[in-house]
């Protein structure tokens, strides 16, 4: 009997925490992190740094797709989407007219960029240097945006995606060619 009340109360604790596992997956900005964000983004330019301290602004990817994966190394599902992430920059690589953008929220680069080659990941990583747009922003990770060669949001996708869809790179692949 006592072994039955204990399953029971383990499920209904398992159940009143279902509504809160969106907010374990979610992060935010620090107001130091955004105040430095925003001073850095006031000629309205996004742009983020890799790890060697390269600075690379959405302005210089005009006339390329840009993918911006946002992410960080304790979630699990940006950590779960990653293999078909990390399949489709080596797909893609040979295509410069495609540029993949896997942004750190956490900014520690060093960490990032040891935790990608640990797993044998190819992706770039890179930390933001700006503010984002605010119709990119978000609070949940993981989040994917797209941007057409103009630099135009095309899609913005919050939550894990499956990157080895014949119909998502079908439709990276048209805009590539657009």
């Amino acid at each position: 009997m006592e072994i039955k009340n204990t399953f029971r109360l383990i499920a209904a604790s398992l159940l009143l925490s279902i509504p809160f596992v969106h907010t374990a997956f979610s992060y935010a900005d620090t107001g130091e992190q955004k105040e430095k964000a925003v001073l850095l983004n006031k000629n309205g330019e996004v742009s983020f740094k890799d790890s060697k301290g390269n600075v690379v602004s959405l302005n210089q990817l005009k006339g390329k797709v840009v993918l911006i994966n946002l992410w960080a190394t304790w979630c699990p599902p940006c950590l779960s989407e990653m293999p078909s992430l990390d399949k489709l920059y080596k797909d893609f690589q040979g295509n410069s007219k495609i540029v993949f953008l896997s942004v750190d929220v956490d900014g520690n680069l060093k960490s990032s960029a040891k935790f990608l080659k640990k797993r044998k990941y190819n992706l770039p990583v890179y930390q933001l240097n700006s503010a984002l747009p605010k119709e990119w922003s978000t609070t949940s990770i993981p989040t994917t945006i797209i941007l057409d060669k103009a630099g135009k949001l095309v899609n913005k996708h919050v939550g894990g995606m499956n990157f080895g869809s014949m119909k998502f790179r079908k439709a990276l692949k048209q805009l590539s060619e657009e």
